[in-house]
C-alpha cells in the first residue's frame, strides 16, 4: 500500500511460496487497493501465468505476486517497483521422507540482488527490501547449487535411461557428490530399477511417471496388485504435508482414514486445505491410472505393501517393548512413547530423522512380511557363535539385514564352515590348537632358514605369519570342525608342513635338519627358534667324542651352538668352537667331573676316543 502511494507503475511483489501469495492477494482485495492482482506461480496455467506478463487490457496498475519463478526468466511489462519479502521456497532433500520437499528459507545476496534488478528492466525503479538493511551483510553470499544438498537418485535414474553410466565423463557446472551419487544407485537398485548401473524394464517404468523413483514404485506396485486407488492416496500423502497434528500419533492409516472421511463429506478434526491438496495430488494420480476415488478404508497390510514399495530399507522389526526397531538396513529407530503403533511387531516407515544412535520415527504403518518371504530365495548363514563356541548354521530368509525366518541347516558347506572357523581363530589366536615341541619347531626350523638366506621365499611361518595365513594352511582342515574343542584335535605339525611342497620339504630337512646324528650314534634333535639365533644342539659330552669341529648346518653357513652336558644332563660347557674346547678347557672339565662320575668315560685324549651313550661297562 505504502509502495503504490509512494511511486508509480506497477508492482512486482516476491513471496516465498503461492501459499504466501494466495493470503496476500485476499488482504489486497479486501483493502479494495486501485490496481488489479495477478498471481503468478509454475503450477497456475499457462493463460493465467501469460496475462499476469502482460499490460493489463484496461490500462490499470498492476500488482504481480510472484515465486521466484519471476527472478531471472520472465520480463513483464510495466514493472518498476519490487517488493522481496527476502524469502524463497528452495527444493531440499528431506532425509526424514527420502523425498525432496520445497523448504522456505532466507534469500541469499545474490537473490536479493537479482530480484532488486527486476525493478529497472524499462526504466529506473525501486525496490522495496522487507528486512533491515544490517542484515544484508549477514546474508550468504550465492544460494548454493542445488545438486550439492540434493537427492540424486532422480538424476541418476535420468541418465541411465539415456545409457549414461559414468556421471563423471559429462561436464557439470557443479559435478555432483560421489558419495550421493553412490547412494542414489544403492536406493535404485533396490527398488529394481537398476542392476550393474544399468537401468532396468522396471526402471523405464519408473522414469514414466513424473515423480520421484520411489513414489513411481509405490504406485507401479499398487496397478500391480491390483490396489491402483489405494496407491494414489498413499503417495499423496507421503508427498504432502501432514494433516494432523504431532500428538496424533504416527500411523499413516490414520491420515488415510481422515482423507477418506474427509472425501465422504464425514466430520473430521484434520487441516482440511492439506487433505484438499492431498486429494489434488491423488486425482492427478488416478486420472493417470484411470481409478475412481476410494471411498473404503482400505486393508491395513495392502498399505503397508505399498509403503514399502516406496522405503525397502526402512521396513523394520520391533526389537524390544519399548518402541525400538531395527531396520532393514540395520539402523534402529524409536517410535515415540505410548505410541499405538508400538502394537505391531512389524512396521514400513515412511518418515524419520537418522538421530546419533538411533532415529525416531514420525510416520509408520504396519507392516506384513508374509508375503515378501514368498519372494525371497534363503541364504545359508554359517558363521561362529562366540556365546556357545560352536558353528552355528542354518538357512534364513532376509529382508535386508532382518531375519524374517530360519531354519537349522544340516549339512552346511565344508568350505564356509571352514571360512567361520579361520575368523574365530583371527580373533582369539593359535591358543586355539594343541601346540607341540613338534609343531612349534617345525615353525621355528621354517623361520629360521628364512632368516639365514633373505634372498629365499620361504613363507613367513611364525606366530604372526600364521596368522596371516590361515586362509593358505588351517582352512583346508577346518571344514570338519563344529566346535572350540575339536581343534585340539588338529595335527598343527601336519597342517603347517603341508603348505610346503614336497622339493621344499625335502630342503627343509637338508638346511635344517630336525635332528642330527652324533659321534655315539645317537639322533639328538637339534633346538632352533622364530628369530633365526643360531640353533642348539644339548647332548652330552662322552657322545661327542672324536668330533674334532664344531658341526654345521644350513649348506655349512651356521654353526650349532653346543651345550655340552654331563652324564646327569646338566650343563658343562657352552660353545660353537668344540675344537678350542678339546684343546683348552676339557682337562678342567675331566678332572671336576670324573669324580662324580666314575662309572662313565672320560679319557685322556677325546680326539681319538670312542663316544658312548652311557657309563662304561667294567670287564669281567
Amino acid at each position: 500500500l505504502q509502495a503504490l502511494r509512494e511511486e508509480h507503475g506497477d508492482l512486482l511483489v516476491f513471496l516465498p511460496g503461492s501459499g504466501d501469495i494466495h493470503r496476500a492477494k485476499e488482504l489486497l482485495e479486501d483493502a479494495n487497493v486501485n490496481a488489479v492482482v495477478y498471481s503468478l506461480y509454475g503450477d497456475l496455467p499457462p493463460n493465467e501465468q501469460q496475462r499476469a506478463l502482460l499490460p493489463d487490457s484496461s490500462g490499470r496498475r498492476k500488482i504481480v505476486l510472484s515465486t521466484s519463478i519471476a527472478e531471472t526468466s520472465l520480463t513483464i511489462q510495466g514493472v518498476r517497483v519490487v517488493i522481496d519479502s527476502g524469502y524463497s521456497r528452495i527444493p531440499s532433500f528431506d532425509p526424514s521422507s527420502g523425498l525432496t520437499r520445497l523448504e522456505t528459507v532466507q534469500s541469499s545476496k545474490d537473490t536479493a540482488d537479482q530480484r532488486a534488478g527486476r525493478a529497472g528492466r524499462t526504466e529506473p525503479g525501486v525496490c522495496y527490501r522487507l528486512w533491515p538493511e544490517s542484515t544484508l551483510h549477514h546474508l550468504n553470499p550465492q544460494r548454493i547449487p542445488e545438486i550439492l544438498q540434493a537427492d540424486l537418485s532422480p538424476l541418476m535414474l535420468e541418465l541411465a535411461g539415456w545409457g549414461n553410466n559414468h556421471p563423471d565423463e559429462l561436464h557439470w557446472i557443479t559435478p555432483p557428490p560421489a558419495g550421493a551419487i553412490q547412494q542414489a544407485r544403492i536406493l535404485l537398485e533396490e527398488l529394481g530399477a537398476l542392476h550393474e548401473n544399468k537401468i532396468t524394464k522396471e526402471g523405464k517404468a519408473l522414469l514414466e511417471l513424473p515423480t520421484h523413483p520411489r513414489i513411481a514404485h509405490l504406485l507401479i506396485r499398487g496397478k500391480v496388485i491390483g490396489q491402483a486407488a489405494v496407491a494414489c492416496d498413499v503417495a499423496a500423502l507421503l508427498e504432502e504435508k501432514d494433516p494432523l497434528r504431532n500428538e496424533a500419533g504416527t500411523d499413516l492409516m490414520l491420515r488415510m482414514e481422515m482423507l477418506i472421511r474427509w472425501r465422504n463429506r464425514e466430520r473430521i478434526n484434520a487441516d482440511k486445505n492439506i487433505l484438499e491438496r492431498i486429494d489434488r495430488i491423488s486425482l492427478q494420480w488416478r486420472k493417470f491410472f484411470g481409478c475412481k476415488p476410494l471411498h473404503e478404508f482400505p486393508d491395513l497390510y495392502t498399505v503397508g505393501e505399498l509403503v514399502a514399495a516406496a522405503y525397502p530399507e526402512r521396513i523394520a522389526k520391533k526389537e524390544n517393548q519399548d518402541g525400538r526397531y531395527r531396520l532393514a538396513n540395520g539402523k534402529s529407530a524409536r517410535l515415540p512413547p505410548h505410541d499405538p503403533l508400538q502394537d505391531a511387531e512389524w512396521v514400513v516407515i515412511s518418515q524419520m530423522d537418522a538421530g546419533i544412535k538411533e532415529g525416531k520415527i514420525f510416520l509408520a504403518t504396519a507392516f506384513d512380511p508374509a508375503e515378501m518371504i514368498r519372494t525371497i530365495n534363503p541364504t545359508e548363514n554359517i558363521g561362529w557363535n562366540y556365546a556357545t563356541n560352536a558353528i552355528v548354521a542354518r538357512k534364513e530368509w532376509r529382508i535386508g539385514k532382518l531375519i524374517t525366518k530360519e531354519e537349522p541347516l544340516k549339512n552346511p558347506d565344508s568350505a564356509l564352515v571352514a571360512t567361520a572357523v579361520a575368523d574365530f581363530i583371527r580373533k582369539e589366536g593359535l591358543y586355539l590348537f594343541e601346540r607341540t615341541i613338534a609343531s612349534e619347531q617345525l615353525q621355528a626350523r621354517i623361520a629360521s632358514i628364512a632368516k639365514w638366506n633373505t634372498d629365499s621365499t620361504w613363507p613367513d611361518m611364525t606366530d604372526d605369519g600364521l596368522m596371516n595365513s590361515l586362509a593358505t594352511w588351517a582352512q583346508p582342515f577346518l571344514g570338519s570342525i563344529r566346535k572350540k574343542e575339536d581343534l585340539k584335535k588338529l595335527d598343527l605339525h601336519d597342517m603347517i608342513i603341508s603348505r610346503l611342497n614336497w622339493s621344499e620339504q625335502e630342503q627343509l630337512n637338508q638346511l635344517a635338519p630336525e635332528k642330527i646324528e652324533v659321534p655315539s650314534g645317537s639322533m639328538i634333535s637339534i633346538e632352533y627358534s622364530q628369530d633365526g639365533q643360531l640353533p642348539i644342539l644339548p647332548v652330552r659330552l662322552q657322545e661327542v667324542f672324536g668330533w674334532k669341529e664344531t658341526p654345521r648346518i644350513n649348506k655349512g653357513k651356521t654353526p650349532l651352538v653346543m651345550h655340552l652336558l654331563s652324564p646327569g644332563f646338566k650343563p658343562v660347557q657352552v660353545t660353537k668352537d668344540l675344537h678350542s674346547f678339546w684343546e683348552n678347557t676339557y682337562h678342567e672339565v675331566r678332572k671336576e667331573l670324573r669324580l662324580r662320575y666314575p662309572k662313565h668315560s672320560w679319557p685322556e685324549d677325546p680326539w681319538t676316543a670312542t663316544a658312548v651313550r652311557g657309563a662304561v661297562r667294567k670287564k669281567t
